[in-house]
């Protein structure tokens, strides 16, 4: 993210507690990264928005992704996640706002291995894959993806992220795609469903994008980003 060591080290370790669930340690840590770039990053806002919506902090949260999305315009999971918060706010015309915008920048080894080792070579391959994403270098992203369901083909998560990289490449037809690979893989996974309706509302395919959210609704009934998005799908 930055040449100065200390940031790097800073933001890794937000980045280990975010993941750990030790949400007010990595806020104080992306807050830390804040005050060292007063400009920030459009990553270290998202996840502090998302910290704050586990917080039940909306409206905060709701600051935090408008600046995510202004320092990149086509962060689409800054779009989607501020989306769910307007929602939860009951702003429902910004909501919708965001939602029609995120849909148009969208469309603009060896198999002897132990399977043990290939499946920790498969997670940290994923793991790099998501730190090229984060900082918008897909290509880069997308080839340690790739390598990481050469070694486990049904890793759905990861099938899952190919499809989310391939979308904000622009690739919607791939990314449909990897998203139904995604499906077969994990019949159960209700981000694959989330994504691919996603994908098909980018394409102008309502029809579709409402049936895959509405089984994503049937596999997690208490999910609330897939009501909002079949709420705003609905609208006429």
């Amino acid at each position: 993210m930055a040449t100065d060591p200390e940031f790097e080290k800073v933001y890794r370790a937000a980045q280990e507690s975010f993941d750990d669930h030790r949400f007010d340690e990595a806020e104080r840590l992306f807050l830390k990264l804040l005050d060292r770039n007063t400009r920030g990053y459009a990553d270290v806002f998202n996840r502090l928005g998302l910290i704050s919506v586990q917080k039940g902090q909306y409206e905060l949260a709701a600051k935090y992704f408008e600046k995510a999305l202004a320092l990149n315009p086509k962060y689409t999971d800054a779009s989607l996640n501020l989306v769910v918060t307007y929602n939860e706010l009951r702003n429902f015309t910004e909501a919708e706002r965001i939602f029609t915008q995120a849909a148009k920048v969208v469309r603009s080894e060896p198999a002897s291995l132990d399977p043990f080792i290939q499946g920790k070579l498969a997670n940290e391959h994923g793991k790099l894959g998501d730190a090229y994403y984060d900082l918008g270098r897909y290509d880069q992203a997308l080839d340690e993806y790739q390598k990481a369901v050469a070694l486990r083909p049904n890793f759905v998560d990861i099938l899952t992220k190919i499809g989310t990289t391939l979308r904000e490449k622009g690739d919607l037809d791939q990314a449909v795609g990897a998203f139904t690979k995604a499906k077969k893989s994990g019949p159960k996974y209700v981000p694959a469903y989330i994504h691919l309706g996603i994908t098909y509302y980018a394409q102008g395919r309502r029809d579709l994008a409402i049936q895959e959210w509405k089984t994503a609704q049937k596999i997690d009934p208490a999910n609330r980003a897939v009501q909002t998005y079949l709420n705003l799908a609905k609208k006429p």
